[in-house]
């Protein structure tokens, strides 16, 4: 999980330097001095109330990319796991091979009545041939869509476990999907947004996503994306 780890971290940063930002234009009186070097003429640029509000608004593009990254990388590491230990279809968990499954299915597809013997013959030489299992970015299918009902949702595909709460992830992936999908303004969302609102839902995020990256990690070191015992009585 390092490189998720170290992406997290970054992008946690980031975030940071820009609130950073945020609470010094907090203050209803704030401008900025500078020089031109051409020139060198002292100006002074003031932040109006609009600009301040759409500034405000900017953070939840943020904390939703990173609420977004976090949850792919971590998977794609569950992913990357499978295909380096060189799995096969037998060797994993009744949830990762539905995942297959449901790729191969959507990659040669069974709507053909006179192809889909074939078809069907093309996954069951996979199994027998031990093809070994890849499953990429592609595979997972998150764009937009990240919040913590979605992430139980993934956890319950996957196996892993998902952490309680979280309710507050749900408002900002609407927020973000109103900017991208240009149903609101930026001045619109962030007129709302105070300073102490914004930083208390980062803070509740950090944890949350937290939580999100050690439970993954659990999973990958206790190999539950491999066949058990158990799972291996159920087939």
């Amino acid at each position: 999980m390092n490189n998720t780890k170290t992406n997290f971290k970054i992008r946690k940063e980031e975030i940071e330097e820009y609130f950073a930002l945020i609470k010094v234009l907090n203050n209803d009186d704030i401008s900025l001095e500078y020089t031109r070097l051409n020139g060198g003429i002292s100006e002074k640029f003031c932040f109006s109330t609009k600009l301040k509000a759409i500034i405000r608004a900017n953070a939840f593009l943020l904390l939703y990319n990173l609420m977004e990254s976090t949850i792919r990388n971590s998977i794609l590491e569950i992913y990357i796991k499978i295909k380096e230990e060189r799995l096969g279809y037998e060797d994993l968990s009744n949830e990762i091979k539905k995942i297959w499954l449901k790729k191969k299915r959507n990659i040669i597809g069974f709507q053909d009545k006179d192809k889909s013997v074939d078809n069907l013959k093309e996954v069951i030489n996979a199994i027998i041939d031990k093809e070994i299992i890849e499953l990429t970015e592609g595979d997972i299918n998150i764009s937009g869509s990240i919040d913590a009902k979605k992430i139980r949702i993934l956890s319950r595909k996957i196996g892993f476990t998902s952490p309680p709460n979280g309710s507050i992830l749900e408002g900002v992936k609407h927020k973000r999907n109103h900017l991208a999908h240009g149903d609101q303004t930026f001045y619109h969302i962030g007129k709302s947004a105070t300073y102490n609102d914004l930083n208390k839902q980062k803070e509740s995020i950090f944890k949350y996503l937290e939580k999100v990256v050690e439970q993954i990690e659990v999973f990958i070191i206790e190999e539950k994306y491999k066949k058990t015992h158990l799972n291996a009585a159920l087939l």
